[in-house]
């Protein structure tokens, strides 16, 4: 038998042994896998401002399905838009926003707006009496771990609104709260910005040996990584804390000589010269029907083309929406106050604005559903739809408007069946969970082996404002930040 030692199994052995390392005291079975390139996973986040579109003071709001288990037909009230993508969405009940109470500002904007994302407590300007962020948003964080190599923007923010007027939002944010990477609200401007060094090549060349060696290596350590995800839940305290370090070392093997952009067969640069005329948009949204489409397609050529791997689908125009798609004449309540009043003001669905806020609202419904399915038109690169491998949740700052309350915010995910255990086409009730723990969800359900996301501990350990109580839930002191997973 021959003794010669072949460099190729000799150097598949020591990484395998540099992989296993940890494994041993555990005696855990490792694997990789190799073949199709995985696609990358990708997440994109969609906001509207002020909740669920009516109370629930008299009733269930029109917005939740019910009880937990299978979606009905219609789903809801709200949701009915819905329907055609039901097997692909999951709705949840339960969510709060706890954090925004670690503030003075516990009935306004500001404290929700700058905590939603972050969960953290913001930082309070007693003079000017506003608040300003104070940590990175989900999506930022999230946007660091999936991206393909430092150059690539974490998350890019796309206004979903108000092409000739101003962004006002507030919820996305970079680094110790600083500003996040926004695209224009020009849908146009925003494809030369981005898209502009994008080359597509309708006849792409066969990868070559050296692309499906990397191919592999990332696959080997997915696989790894996996089973490290697996294991963590079965070892001891000391035991899980060496296996995050060698996570940790596994995912700079994996973005080792910086990553390579991707982009899938579907990516297609927009074309500019079929987008409309914006002047004469005054700022109210009277375009929004126009703009807000392009925008959604902005934002899945930029996922296809590998531009970047989390986006923000921000709904919140410096001036309220007139939903012209939804009134095409024009509503009167809303050309004479608008969409921030209405909501405020306004608790029953018998109120007379009820109707006007329940059809306004099926514009983000209707948004949501085409961000979905056009997602699952494009081919990724294994030849499955990209929502495959692209999770969407939309949310919301508040839970209801009405009272500037944030308990049961609305939160709806949908894609990437493979990080939902119990299966899609459902409506989960997770009594009393915080956004941290929606968030740290979404960094597990993403690769992460995070158990919270945002400030720790109860709302005591970080009060500076003061506390109050909810019809829907009771807050103080001991209100935990974290209580662990969803029931996905």
């Amino acid at each position: 038998m021959s003794q010669r030692l072949d460099r190729r199994r000799f150097l598949r052995g020591l990484g395998g042994a540099a992989l296993a390392l940890p494994m041993l005291e555990a005696f855990a079975p490792r694997k990789g896998f190799a073949g199709v390139e995985a696609p990358p996973k990708r997440v994109v986040f969609v906001m509207h401002r002020h909740g669920r579109p009516l109370s629930r003071e008299s009733g269930p709001d029109p917005w939740t399905p019910g009880a937990a288990g299978a979606l009905s037909a219609t789903i809801s009230p709200a949701l009915a838009e819905l329907a055609p993508i039901r097997d692909k969405i999951v709705t949840i009940d339960g969510i709060d926003n706890v954090v925004r109470h670690t503030t003075g500002d516990d009935g306004g904007h500001g404290s929700v707006e700058t905590s939603c994302l972050t969960c953290a407590v913001p930082n309070w300007d007693g003079v000017a009496d506003t608040e300003t962020a104070s940590a990175a948003s989900i999506d930022y964080v999230l946007g660091e771990r999936l991206r393909a190599n430092t150059s690539m923007k974490p998350s890019i923010v796309f206004p979903a609104q108000c092409a000739g007027g101003f962004y006002w939002g507030g919820s996305a944010y970079g680094p110790d709260g600083s500003p996040p990477w926004l695209a224009s609200t020009r849908p146009e401007e925003v494809v030369t910005d981005l898209f502009g060094s994008v080359q597509v090549d309708p006849d792409p060349p066969a990868p070559t040996l050296h692309d499906r060696l990397v191919a592999q290596r990332k696959s080997i350590l997915d696989g790894v990584a996996k089973d490290f995800l697996s294991l963590r839940s079965k070892l001891n305290a000391a035991d899980r804390d060496r296996l995050d370090q060698h996570a940790a070392f596994i995912e700079k093997l994996k973005s080792a000589g910086g990553g390579g952009v991707t982009p899938t067969e579907s990516c297609t640069v927009p074309d500019v010269g079929a987008f409309p005329d914006y002047s004469g948009e005054n700022g109210r949204g009277q375009k929004d029907a126009i703009t807000t489409p392009l925008q959604i397609e902005n934002v899945v050529q930029a996922l296809a083309c590998d531009i970047t791997r989390v986006a923000v689908l921000d709904f919140y125009a410096g001036y309220d929406p007139l939903f012209p798609s939804e009134f095409p004449s024009g509503n009167d309540m809303l050309l004479n106050s608008n969409w921030h009043a209405l909501i405020h003001e306004n608790w029953n669905p018998s109120d007379p604005a009820g109707p006007v806020l329940m059809t306004a609202f099926n514009y983000f419904t209707k948004s949501f559903r085409t961000l979905v399915e056009r997602l699952n038109q494009m081919v990724d690169l294994d030849g499955n739809p990209m929502l495959d491998s692209t999770l969407v949740v939309w949310v919301s700052e508040m839970g209801f408007g009405s009272g500037h309350l944030s308990y049961d915010v609305p939160v709806i995910m949908a894609g990437m069946p493979s990080a939902f255990p119990g299966g899609q086409g459902r409506h989960v009730v997770a009594p009393r969970h915080t956004m941290g723990d929606l968030w740290a969800q979404v960094l597990r359900m993403t690769g992460g082996t995070d158990e919270t996301f945002g400030i720790t501990g109860t709302l005591g350990d970080h009060k500076s404002g003061y506390l109050v109580e909810w019809s829907g839930m009771d807050i103080g002191p001991s209100t935990p930040l974290h209580r662990g997973p969803l029931p996905l």
